[in-house]
């Protein structure tokens, strides 16, 4: 369970190449606890970032743990989403999610998907070779329509539980290759590639803020209104 606790630290770690400040949060939002659970989020900015989320999620009654650390790009820049999660429920699952998630059509900009989608394939290949026989299935499905919004290189994978101390090697590789896109990224400069790109975000934010599968159990754990304002600062 430590190793998921760790998770966003090892990331706000590996993002220190990049310029973050550090943006306020209602004292009763950074750090929640009830007896159901707790939530710890740190929240940052960045050139060329609308927000840098770190969170970790933890409820006491089924011991699940969910650490995630998420970048959105801000209005003029559509360079993808990082993501990267790690799940852990205990005796039943142990699920790594790492994907750049994209904000434009990677059929429709072709060109986008070759500069920022392609590489993530070796990515996914160099994390699996990482995991090795801790992996259990190299392949899950997420039970999610968030599914939609990934690239199709995305990493979801259920593994042993000797296999989460090598989650932060991968965190940190995704990282690394995130800042290269993050630092030859230039703004959006056509009126049509920038709408395009306001309604692919605004789009991908609902749909992951809505179909959450850990929503119910945030619910019964914080209450409704701090499960609404959690993810609102996580989506």
């Amino acid at each position: 369970m430590s190793e998921a606790i760790q998770f966003a630290e090892e990331a706000k770690k590996s993002l220190g190449a990049l310029p973050l400040q550090p943006i306020a949060l209602d004292p009763q939002l950074q750090h929640i606890k009830t007896e159901g659970g707790s939530v710890d989020i740190e929240l940052f900015k960045a050139d060329k970032f609308e927000k840098i989320v770190l969170c970790t999620i933890n409820i006491f009654e089924t011991e699940v743990v969910e650490a995630t650390v998420m970048a959105w790009p801000d209005k003029k820049h559509n360079f993808p989403i990082l993501w990267g999660n790690l799940t852990i429920v205990p005796y039943v699952m142990n699920v790594p999610i790492f994907d750049f998630v994209p904000l434009m059509d990677t059929v429709l900009y072709q060109d986008y998907a070759d500069t920022y989608i392609e590489g993530v394939n070796e990515l996914k290949a160099d994390a699996l070779e990482v995991l090795g026989e801790t992996i259990i299935n190299k392949d899950v499905t997420l039970p999610s329509k968030t599914i939609y919004t990934l690239s199709p290189y995305s990493l979801i994978a259920n593994i042993k539980e000797e296999g989460i101390h090598l989650v932060p090697q991968i965190t940190d590789a995704y990282i690394k290759a995130y800042i290269k896109l993050w630092e030859k990224a230039g703004p959006v400069e056509k009126a049509a590639d920038l709408e395009h790109y306001a309604k692919k975000r605004a789009a991908t934010s609902t749909l992951m803020k809505g179909n959450d599968p850990g929503y119910p159990f945030m619910i019964d754990a914080f209450g409704e209104e701090k499960t609404h304002k959690v993810f609102d600062i996580i989506f």
